[in-house]
This record gives C-alpha cells, structure tokens and sequence, in this order.
C-alpha cells in the first residue's frame, strides 16, 4: 500500500475513546476504509468534500486525519507530485507548535513521495527528522502507532528493509492497539517480508530468501486469523495472495494456483493495492507453468504498467525478471530473453547495491538532526521556562532589545494564585500555571511571544502587523478562559481568576511598561477584568484607549 494503513477510523476510536478525534470523524472513518480497500479516487474524494465541510465548522482535528488521509491515498494511486504538495499542506496545517508525531507522519508522507519522485536527497532530510522523532520514546498512543507505521512505509519505499523491519517488529509487539489496527500492522509487515524476499531473489541473492519468505508466511496467517476476527474478508484474501507468492517462491507450485485463485476470486485486483501486483506476479508464474504463455505476458505488463509511476519498486522489476525466465524456459537462450533477463537483473541489482550508501546517508542526517536537536534543546533551555514552557524573562529580553520592532502588549496576571499555593500545596499551583500557559498556547498565534513575566504574571507580544483577533480580542479570550477553566479538576473548591492589561502597538518596552499598567488598574478594581492602557503622557501609558472590560 502507498503509505500508512492505520490512518484513522474506527480503528482509533477502539484505541482512544476519548482521544484527539473531532466531531466529524465519520468522515475520515469512511475516507480511510475507501483508502484501505484500494478506492484510492473515491478516498481522494470523500477527503477533499470532508475536508471543506471540517475547515468551515472548525473541526480541525478532523481536518488533518482527512488530509493525511488525502495524501496516503494519492500515494497509492501513484500520483507523487500531488501527494507531496497535499503534505506540504498537512506540515504548514499542523505549525510550528504542533504534536512532534503528527510532524513525523506528514514527513514521512513527503519522504516517501519525493522518493517516488526522484528527490531521494531530500526525502532522506525529512525521513531522518521524523525516523528521530518516533523512536525518541516508546509507542504509547495511536498517533505516535500511525506516525511510525508512516515511516516504515518510507523506509520501504527507498528499500531501507533493514531500519524498517525494526519499527515494524516494534509495532507487532504493541499490546494495546485493538485487533484491526492490528490487521493494518501484520498486513504491512507480510508486505515488507516478501517485498524483501522477491528482491533478493531477482539480484540472485536466493539463499537469502529463505527467513523472509518464512515470515511472510506467518505473518499471512496472521493476517487471515485478524481478517477473520474483525469480519474483513477482502483482507483475508489478500493474505492468501501473499500466501501463494511465497509457495510459488519455495517450490509448491500446486498449492500456490490454488491459493492463488482463491484470492483473486475474493477481492477485487484493483491497481492501487499491493497485494494486486503480488497476485500477479505469482499467478503468471501459475499461467507459465500450465504453458499459458499469453495470460502470463498480459499479467506482467500489467504490474509493470502499473509500477512505471515508481522510482524504487519491487514489483515491477519482479515482474521484469519473470517475465524474462519464462522466456528464457519456454524459449532457450535466446538474445531477446537474455538481454531481458540481464536487464531486470542490472536494474535490481543496482538499486541492491545503492541501499548501503543510501543507509549511510539516512544515519549521517540523522547524526545531523540529533546534533542540531541538542543545540537546539540547550539554546531553547536557557530561554525557557521550566515550569510552564514558554518563554523566560531572557527570551522576553531579546524582544524588547529591538526597538525598530513594534508590539503590542498583553499582561495576565493570576488572582489570588499565592493564597491557592498555601491552601492546596505548590503543586497545585505548578498545576495551574501550566494550565494558564496551555490556554495562551491555544488562544495566541504562533509568532506571538508567550512569557512567564513573573510568579504569577504572563504576558504575550504580538507583533504590531498581526492579522487575525485583536489584542484586546485576545486579552478577553484569556480571561474567559482562565475564569471559565474546571478548576475544581485540579483541586477541590479552587477557583482561579485573572486581571488583564492590554496595551501598544509601540516599541516592545513601551508596551510591556503600559501593558502592566493598565494590569494594575485592574488589579486594583477587585480582579477578574480586563484594562486597555489610556493615553496619558505624564504616566507614560501608549495608545490604546477604550474602556475598562469588567468580569
């Protein structure tokens, strides 16, 4: 399959009850069961209408499973140059603040398109970041078990068996994913296996075959034991496809056609699936064997119509190679035969010999990626709040070193947050300051500069050209959101408000001086309400001026 199966759906509401899906969900549950059998048009489709409807309500949690979705499914049809710009629209959706694995999944999907577009180079850049990504801690959650699935699929692709052999040995080990999610998992895994195999056969690497072959054969009795348990019979077809490859492969011919047909009986070949070309390939063999020279022909040129989209495919240059034995069985030495036998051999047997120095590219970007990843961490450490996460009076100090630059100013500070330390204990108050700094995180844009200003005092500047909300629209988000915040979860009978100062656009200091003015003011008023600065030239505050906005 082009990219990740375990997208979204069904399969990760089983995993998350309660996890990052959005109210319009059914429609990525359909859009990924189109992908994941093989309508990868009207997967596209379902996707883009969805994706529309999802931007237009606001669901955006939604919005980023159709879009990925969207891409996996033109991976599949093989159409590369627009998968790429669909995940380079998934990557500018998910932000600069985005979750790392989500990241990983869109970079995966760019890697793995690139590499069918001939860019190899730079989808070894973006498969060495999110390779670095997934492992960095355990697969815990179904996003993090989608975004490395996506990686392994790209290290397929560039035919790295070996780096994506681990992650998928990684992914079969997991416990907690629910049985079709396991089924996506096995499902590529028998894939990987006897891609794997079939390649070392046609650069004349047999003997090696025998340990792939073998867990091909496993894991397709997986895979027909899941298919069986989850009620999905076309799965369960295609295992037999994988299944008769690999009998033909180690020498059951006869069983191998019947299994063959009983597979090509069960699902319907469509081109976008793997599996299709498996059946194939191996029901040629079948046809050839029985003297149906012709039948074999048409199913070869077939797979290697449907593989020409490919830069790095298998299939095609399996096909390639048998289609030049039969000639050669069927026909002698012949220098048409010949010449096509040594030309699938050469193709194979390079693109064999290139995975070292791919391998040693892959591992050199990430050697790169992980030095500048702790440069980055110890740079962004020292402009870092510890507690909260954003920014520290350091990171403040190099905005206001800009005087050529203008903001404008938001000061929130916390009511009464000393007296919720000494009645529930500095944890608690840990608790709500990083609650506080997730709701500016969630409220703000991300070239907004979010601080912790003091104990019990934030502030955000925002560049004078920002488009969007106003700062004084954002200033009563904050203080919506903090008034309105289940406080209680975090501590029984604890209740948390904010006073707010809003001032600017000016020099980012002159802001900040008018910003914790009007926070003062509203301070003094009892709390719980919002102040924008006055223009008041003997007390220094900017302009601004409006109303004070009580709670």
């Amino acid at each position: 399959m082009g990219s990740a199966a375990v997208a979204t759906g069904t399969t990760g509401r089983e995993l998350e009850p309660f996890g990052p899906f959005g109210p319009f969900d059914a429609l990525a549950e359909s859009a990924h069961r189109l992908y994941l059998d093989g309508y990868g048009e009207r997967a596209v489709q379902v996707s883009r209408e969805g994706l529309l409807l999802c931007e237009t309500a606001g669901d955006e949690r939604t919005a980023r499973y159709l879009q990925f979705i969207c891409c996996v499914a033109l991976q599949q049809l093989g159409r590369a140059a627009e998968a790429a710009e669909e995940a380079g629209h998934l990557l500018h959706r998910l932000g600069a603040r985005a979750d790392p694995v989500w990241r990983a999944k869109a970079l995966s999907l760019l890697a793995e398109a690139r590499v069918d577009l001939g860019m190899t180079a730079l989808a070894m850049d973006h498969l060495a970041e999110a390779q670095l990504i997934v492992t960095a801690q355990p697969v815990r959650t179904y996003d993090h078990l989608s975004a490395t699935m996506s990686v392994a699929l790209a290290l397929r692709a560039l035919a790295l068996f070996e780096p994506a052999d681990e992650l998928t040995e990684l992914m079969l080990g997991l416990t907690f994913p629910p049985a079709r999610v396991r089924l996506n998992v096995v499902q590529e895994a028998a894939v990987l296996e006897v891609s794997w195999g079939a390649m070392l056969d046609v650069v004349g690497r047999s003997a090696e075959t025998g340990p792939h072959y073998a867990r091909a054969l496993e894991h397709a009795a997986r895979m027909r034991s899941l298919a069986t348990e989850v009620g999905y019979p076309e799965m369960r077809a295609r295992a037999d496809a994988i299944e008769g490859f690999v009998l033909h492969r180690t020498g059951e011919p006869a069983l191998a056609a019947a299994r063959l047909r009983t597979a090509a009986a069960a699902f319907r070949q469509r081109e976008e699936l793997v599996e299709t070309q498996i059946a194939r390939v191996g029901l040629a063999m079948s046809l050839s064997a029985e003297g149906d020279q012709a039948g074999a022909r048409d199913l070869l040129t077939a797979v290697q119509r449907t593989s020409s989209s490919t830069q790095l495919d298998v299939w095609g240059l399996t096909a390639l190679k048998v289609r030049a034995d039969n000639a050669v069985r069927h026909h002698g030495g012949h220098e048409a035969a010949d010449a096509l036998a040594e030309l699938a051999r050469i193709s194979l047997s390079r693109l064999w010999e290139d995975r070292e120095s791919r391998f040693e590219a892959l591992q050199d970007r990430i050697r790169q990626h992980e030095m500048a990843e702790q440069n980055e961490r110890q740079g962004r450490a020292a402009l870092t709040d510890p507690t909260t996460g954003l920014g520290n009076r350091r990171r403040l100090q190099q905005v206001l070193e800009r005087p050529d630059q203008r903001y404008s100013a938001v000061l929130v500070d916390l009511d009464g947050l000393r007296a919720a330390n000494d009645e529930h204990g500095p944890e608690t108050g840990d608790a709500v300051l990083r609650r506080v700094a997730a709701l500016m995180v969630e409220n703000c844009r991300e070239d907004d500069v979010l601080v912790r200003y003091g104990g019990d005092e934030f502030v955000v500047l925002m560049p004078a050209e920002r488009p969007g909300a106003t700062p004084a629209d954002v200033a009563s988000q904050l203080l919506q959101a903090v008034r309105e915040e289940p406080w209680a979860r975090t501590a029984p009978g604890l209740r948390m408000t904010a006073s707010v100062g809003v001032a600017g656009p000016a020099p980012a200091a002159e802001a900040l001086a008018a910003a914790d003015a009007a926070c003062a003011r509203a301070r003094r008023a009892g709390g719980d309400r919002l102040e924008l600065a006055r223009p008041d030239p003997l007390g220094g505050e900017v302009s601004g001026a409006g109303p004070t906005l009580p709670g």
